[in-house]
């Protein structure tokens, strides 16, 4: 047996059970609150920011699966091609993915490259091109004393010189 009820004005539809995200929907699209109101004009400068937020990529819309792409490449995806995204649920039978890998990752240089990798030193270069030494950690023995140490380490040093001054004149 329907009820009926006398006050209500519209459809029955309209007061049947909805999700609190489509009444919220519906407040904030339809009503002249200040508060609605003040939502639409914010949406409309954020939609205005993502003009220029999302310059570089591309949408792509699947009716058939209703899913939108957004990649950093114009035109639609090829069959079996994969892309590192986002994936996004935004309504009730509705996914947005969006692509989130940016360009190959560059490597790294290193900040101070070594010029001479020797037994006791090492040479490095700094970015100004200038040169310096560090001394690499021996392994002492009862054969191999810190004495022995400095001792091949100046005559490494004074070889090394040689060839530095060479490339500096």
């Amino acid at each position: 047996m329907k009820k009926t009820f006398s006050s209500r004005a519209g459809s029955e539809a309209q007061y049947g059970p909805r999700l609190a995200g489509a009444v919220l929907h519906d407040y904030l699209e339809n009503s002249d609150d200040a508060l609605a109101v003040a939502y639409r004009e914010h949406t409309t400068d954020a939609d205005e920011e993502d003009d220029r937020l999302f310059r570089g990529y591309y949408p792509d819309t699947h009716l058939c699966v209703d899913l939108k792409v957004i990649t950093r490449k114009p035109g639609r995806m090829h069959v079996g091609e994969y892309i590192n995204c986002l994936l996004t649920r935004d309504g009730e039978d509705h996914f947005e993915a969006v692509e989130t890998a940016s360009e190959k990752k560059q490597t790294a240089e290193q900040r101070n490259p070594i010029v001479y990798l020797g037994t006791c030193i090492n040479l490095h270069r700094k970015a100004d091109g200038t040169i310096y030494p560090t001394f690499n950690r021996p392994a002492f023995t009862a054969d191999f004393t810190f004495a022995d140490f400095c001792r091949e380490a100046a005559e490494e040093l004074l070889a090394v010189a040689g060839l530095v001054e060479e490339e500096w004149k």
